[in-house]
């Protein structure tokens, strides 16, 4: 297999500075990047990763927020692909609602890893005491999971190991499997899951439930069936689980893999929905996510086989701290592939995330870009 994991995800947001407490002082994540967007540097950004633990490989994924902060202009529909494009929609948009609208060929959620249940309990009994709300912990089958948004309405999902992908088929993705009735939509007790949570409180974020990585990505499809001709024949990922969806009845939940072992962080879902009607990129939703190869060689010829294959994709892009193309699947939703990230490059791994790194060429500006950053004035379109 040529896709050898997940490298990150990426959402929008409307300010940056309240997510940033949002992820480091609520769920722990240290900040590895502030820069600009590589299409355009009047998008700021911002990356987390997370911590290494005693015991387990460093987890690489990595969670980006793009800035999109104007109130009354919406985030343009084509997404930041391609640069030209990008400049000419950042300095002219669209009036509307920033505000995204989650449905088909958008994600549904972003799922972070937690080794056990009681990491579950712990992080409701936290995240409640600060304010935010947070629903479950739900038995998913294949895990157990509590749901939250971000300070955009993202939804974020925490998810345990266990009990795993094979433990009701011999043989993954052989066939569909059904739920069982206890956990589907009206058959569970939804007074006894709210009920449920950590006895005391929990001030700090100790090493036993910190945060460990990726678990999934959820994404919604209108037609599975579709989707899973897409990411299997050209792709190239294999399906590892036909069920259902758990909070929607008549709707389906397909998951992939992108390696063999199927640990937590290389999975992705999709929400089979048939003809849903299609969602609307803005604040509060991710923008794509990126799959990961190997190297650049990797990346050149998966570029090369996605064009004969069809399918419409970005040119090769060189973002800093990694190379990558996007595309989009039957549904519209923006994916990319690419090569590992270095977030080294441009500052020691000692002071990860502590200023504002811009590539040489825009160094010269570097006072209108904090201007620009700090002051968030509003597009000036640009003269024809």
């Amino acid at each position: 297999m040529i896709i050898r994991g997940v490298n990150s995800q990426t959402f929008i947001a409307a300010n940056l500075a309240r997510v940033e407490q949002f992820y480091r002082d609520h769920l722990g994540l240290p900040v590895v990047k502030r820069s600009v967007h590589h299409l355009d540097e009047k998008l700021a950004t911002i990356t987390f990763g997370f911590n290494s633990f005693a015991g387990a490989a460093p987890r690489m994924e990595t969670i980006t927020y793009i800035e999109w902060n104007p109130i009354f202009y919406m985030v343009p529909e084509r997404g930041f692909m391609e640069e030209g494009q990008t400049k000419q929609d950042v300095a002219s948009p669209r009036a509307g609602d920033p505000k995204g609208r989650w449905g088909a060929g958008t994600n549904h959620h972003l799922a972070l890893h937690v080794p056990d249940r009681n990491g579950l309990l712990k992080w409701k009994r936290r995240l409640t005491d600060l304010g935010i709300h947070v629903t479950g912990p739900y038995n998913r089958n294949y895990f157990h999971a509590i749901y939250l948004r971000d300070p955009d309405g993202a939804i974020i999902e925490i998810a345990t190991s266990e009990p795993g992908f094979g433990h009701d088929e011999a043989v993954l993705g052989s066939g569909f499997r059904k739920q069982p009735k206890e956990n589907l939509i009206g058959g569970r007790d939804e007074f006894a899951v709210a009920f449920e949570t950590w006895p005391q409180p929990i001030a700090a974020i100790t090493d036993d439930f910190a945060l460990r990585g990726f678990h999934h990505i959820t994404s919604i499809s209108s037609d599975a069936e579709r989707t899973e001709r897409f990411y299997v024949d050209t792709i190239g990922l294999p399906l590892i689980k036909k069920t259902d969806y758990l909070d929607e009845k008549g709707g389906t939940h397909f998951y992939y893999a992108c390696h063999e072992d199927l640990m937590p962080g290389s999975v992705l879902t999709f929400l089979g929905l048939p003809n849903y009607k299609p969602g609307r990129l803005g604040t509060g939703l991710a923008h794509h996510f990126t799959l990961e190869v190997e190297n650049d060689a990797a990346l050149d010829n998966e570029h090369r086989r996605l064009q004969r294959a069809g399918v419409p994709i970005s040119p090769v892009q060189h973002t800093r701290y990694t190379k990558l193309f996007q595309f989009r699947d039957p549904d519209g939703h923006i994916c990319a592939i690419s090569t590992p990230s270095d977030f080294t490059v441009d500052e020691p791994a000692s002071t990860l995330g502590t200023t504002l790194c811009l590539p040489d060429h825009l160094e010269e500006h570097r006072v209108q870009i904090e201007r620009q950053i700090a002051f968030r004035p509003a597009p000036t379109p640009l003269l024809d």
